[in-house]
This record gives C-alpha cells, structure tokens and sequence, in this order.
C-alpha cells in the first residue's frame, strides 16, 4: 500500500534525531512502538514494524466475549488466528477467510466500545461471529449474515449490505435493542445478549436445514417492500385533486 512521499527533517538542533511524519490513515498507532530496521543495499529500505502485541491481546478478548454472546448456542472453542486474514488495515473487500484489522483494535482500545470505536468493534464482532458459525455448521451465506446481524444486534451497527430482511427478522426474535451501541468490554454485558442470540440462531439453523424456505422467504420479503416503495413512490407522484 502506497502512502505517498515524507521528508526526513531534524527533530531539533540539539537532539540529534530525525523524524518522519506519517499518514493520517496510520494515525491508530499513535503512542505504539516501532522497531526500525534497515533493509541496505542499491536500494535501501527503513523498515517500521509496530509492536501490535496490544491489539493481538484484544482480538483474543474479543473472541472470549463473542464466545459469552453465543454460549446458549454451544461453545466456539478458541480463538485460532489461522482461520482469520490478519491485517493493519480493514480491507475494502474479502475472499475466503474474514478480515481483523488490528488498526480496529487499535481505535477500539483507544476511543472505547461504545465511544467513537463502535464502528471499529463492529467489523471486529462481524468477522469472528462468522468464524462462530462457521464452527457451529452454518452455510458460508448464511455465515455471513449471521455475522453482520450479531453485531447490528448487539452493537447497533451494521456491517453488510442487502441484509435487511435478516436484520428485520433477527430484531424480531431477539427483543429489546435498547443496550445496542452502549455494550462495552465487561463479559457480562454480552452474556446478556446470549439468549436472544439462540432464538436468532435457531431461526438461521432452520434456514440451513432447509435452504428453499430461507430463499422463498426472503424473495417474498423483497417483493413485498418493493411493492410498497412503489405505492409510495405512485401517491407522492400523483397529482391532488381540488
């Protein structure tokens, strides 16, 4: 990933030391130390590999609380690095195996759960809950969605799109969303969410055993709602008669 040029300046008359100013795109490593190492020859490289071992210890926490939010269903086991593709930078798109961006962690530990890092927690959450259910037998579609319907539900936030007719109907069976956005780190405020998480679950475990149902379903949804956009669309449309 290319982040453009930087000049190399002096940090001080007296100091002796030189400094570089980096991207805002790198600004969650703010206060995380860097080793620097020197890669010589025709042409030389100074190399910076942040100390992420921080972010590493949350992502492990992480999957212990998502783990808590789904123990009604069955136990996920642990955290296993190799079933995720671990990156500093959320990708933009993902095959196969589901991103964690250690620079999410980063804003999460820094800005908090349900501060400015909600968003950061979501994608985190999204991921792993796909991961979960890939464990537990889910189908790669509906792993999918189950992901993103786990952290609309517990954290407000929704991180696909073209999943509204999962996220209405997991609303439905999961009840109350009033705590959703304000979930912060402490396991007991996920255990909280773990029985409503298994009506969801047994919903989608249904969808699995029978796929044609999940498909029907959700066309007939879509057709409904667009159904009604259009009526909306056709009374605002037309003209009022005096």
């Amino acid at each position: 990933m290319y982040f453009g040029q930087r000049r190399i300046r002096s940090a001080g008359r007296t100091s002796g030391s030189v400094e570089v100013t980096l991207p805002p795109q790198l600004q969650a490593l703010q206060e995380i130390e860097c080793r620097l190492m020197l890669r010589d020859g025709a042409t030389p490289e100074i190399i910076i590999q942040p100390d992420l071992s921080v972010a590493y210890n949350l992502l492990q926490k992480l999957w212990s609380l998502v783990g808590a939010a789904l123990a009604d269903i069955d136990e996920i086991g642990d955290f296993d690095a190799s079933e995720f593709t671990l990156a500093l930078m959320p990708p933009s798109h993902w095959q196969r195996r589901p991103p964690l961006a250690y620079v999410d962690a980063l804003v999460v530990l820094r800005q908090g759960a349900a501060g400015g890092g909600t968003e950061a927690l979501a994608r985190l959450v999204a991921c792993m809950s796909i991961v979960a259910a890939y464990r537990l037998g889910l189908s790669e579609p509906l792993a999918l969605a189950f992901g993103d319907v786990v952290a609309y539900l517990v954290l407000g936030v929704a991180t696909q799109s073209g999943l509204e007719y999962e996220r209405g109907l997991a609303q439905q069976l999961y009840g109350s969303r009033d705590g959703a956005g304000k979930v912060s780190l402490d396991p007991g405020a996920w255990t909280r969410s773990a029985p409503g998480l298994r009506r969801v679950w047994e919903e989608f475990e249904g969808w699995h055993a029978d796929p044609p149902t999940y498909t029907s379903a959700r066309q007939r949804w879509y057709l409904a709602l667009n159904l009604e956009l259009g009526s909306a669309h056709a009374a605002v449309g037309s003209p009022t008669m005096r």
